[in-house]
């Protein structure tokens, strides 16, 4: 699985609406580690990443990042990253609907956020999709590939989310 992430997060199409920079087996491994949540209901550390996953054949296919920005308001921002092999396949819109259901069912975060490079439709398909509300454009947001890149903004808010 390791060498699976190093490929992908070395992929153009991975890095040209993220921030990502590539890294080596040791470096990807050692970065995991200090993020793969034990149990995410107890939100004991700051940043999380999830692995997704095939459902039939549990080969990886992307991942999901959670920030904790702030336990005593119960805030919370996420972000997600699909292998190129694996786009228009519902993966990223299952894996957005499942963490944010336990997020909202089995922790106290009452809102979660999620940002996407104005360059990217089919990641705000997934945030409306997922019931996540656009609240605006953040202007010159982040630096991705040497060039500062607007991103939509989204907000999901605790009593605004449905369990079906």
């Amino acid at each position: 699985m390791i060498d699976q992430l190093v490929r992908w997060r070395a992929e153009p199409e991975a890095r040209e609406h993220q921030p990502i920079t590539p890294m080596n087996r040791d470096q990807l491994t050692r970065y995991l580690d200090a993020r793969q949540p034990r149990d995410l209901t107890k939100l004991i550390h700051n940043d999380y990443i999830l692995i997704i996953e095939d459902a039939d054949n549990h080969n990886g296919v992307g991942w999901l990042t959670i920030e904790i920005l702030s336990r005593l308001h119960g805030l919370a921002r996420l972000g997600y990253t699909i292998g190129r092999d694996y786009w228009g396949q519902g993966y990223a819109t299952a894996a957005v609907q499942t963490v944010v259901h336990q997020l909202f069912t089995e922790t106290p975060i009452e809102r979660i956020e999620a940002d996407c490079s104005i360059h990217n439709p089919a990641s705000r398909r997934v945030l409306e999709k997922c019931g996540f509300r656009f609240i605006g454009t953040k202007r010159k947001y982040l630096v991705i590939q040497g060039e500062r890149v607007d991103h939509h903004y989204f907000e999901l808010c605790k009593d605004d989310f449905h369990t079906t």
